[in-house]
């Protein structure tokens, strides 16, 4: 390839650097100071997103991660923009390239900017939020098959769960899988199940019916634990309708799918350790079938 560039400088070839490196576009229309400037702005956001993280574990921080990625995007869209109007405002003229105006340049900040965005990302997937897909109907109607949600890995070791809340976690049988789950005992508390009604410390969750599903003969109920409210499905033949009380262990939870006809959790693989937690289920991004399901997860 030529380290040497054609003197007309095209707008959409502007326009497509400063996509692939914030500021590279300004560079090859000879504006290095404002192309610099925008690159170090793209480049800043980074370590805020970070600090953000090492320093937060609430919601807040995770807004304002998201608000700092936001910016980010912010700042690519008016460089590329910007980079196609100094294009085109030099159609026609002369122009005489600079000594930084050559494809190895060029090749090196898109490089680093490529580089920076995979590491950044990857670091937001491991620590910050991370997108699921359900497979199955063991969530059901809360999550069916199909849909796509945000969770909040955001300070998981040190927080505190509730009841009530989803969550995604290993198993600890096989760490490579991930399932979805909604925590009903805190450690220390007894749960026991008697004909599919869940009690915790001796004292049974309060259920409300709703209706026949919609698919089959299963029946939708609200159930209510930890000042939360949620569905869940009781179908007539629930295998595990019984369970003995047991007490949970420290440092895990009880874990229930809410349709509790269809669920692998803690009725057959015990408590989940908190170190196996993965995040909390915040928002659906996707919903299947319905768009009217789209936002925040009960």
């Amino acid at each position: 390839m030529s380290e040497t560039l054609p003197l007309d400088r095209k707008p959409w070839v502007a326009a497509s650097l400063s996509m692939l490196c914030c500021g590279l576009g300004q560079i090859y229309c000879g504006r290095a100071g404002r192309g610099l400037v925008m690159y170090s702005l793209s480049m800043m956001f980074g370590p805020i997103v970070i600090a953000t993280v090492m320093t937060g574990s609430s919601l807040p921080w995770l807004i304002a991660s998201l608000l700092s990625l936001a910016a980010v995007a912010v700042v690519t869209v008016w460089s590329v923009i910007d980079a196609h109007r100094l294009a085109k405002s030099l159609a026609g003229q002369h122009y005489e390239p600079r000594d930084y105006n050559r494809p190895v340049v060029y090749r090196l900040m898109a490089l680093t900017s490529i580089t920076y965005a995979f590491v950044l990302a990857m670091f937001l997937r491991a620590n910050v939020i991370e997108a699921f897909v359900i497979p199955s109907r063991s969530m059901a109607p809360t999550l069916v098959p199909g849909d796509r949600f945000l969770t909040n890995k955001l300070g998981i070791n040190a927080r505190t769960l509730e009841r009530g809340e989803l969550v995604v976690f290993r198993h600890s049988a096989n760490r490579e899988q991930r399932y979805i789950k909604r925590i009903v005992g805190l450690p220390g508390d007894t749960i026991e199940l008697r004909q599919g009604e869940v009690l915790v410390n001796g004292l049974p969750l309060k259920r409300e019916p709703i209706g026949p599903s919609a698919t089959d003969s299963q029946q939708l109920v609200d159930e209510w634990n930890g000042g939360r409210r949620y569905q869940i499905l009781i179908g007539p033949d629930d295998e595990n309708a019984d369970l003995p009380p047991q007490t949970v262990p420290d440092g895990a939870y009880f874990v229930l799918g809410d349709n509790r006809g269809q669920s692998l959790d803690s009725r057959k693989f015990s408590a989940v350790s908190h170190g196996e937690m993965v995040g909390v289920v915040t928002y659906r991004y996707w919903p299947a079938g319905n768009w009217s399901r789209f936002g925040v997860v009960p």
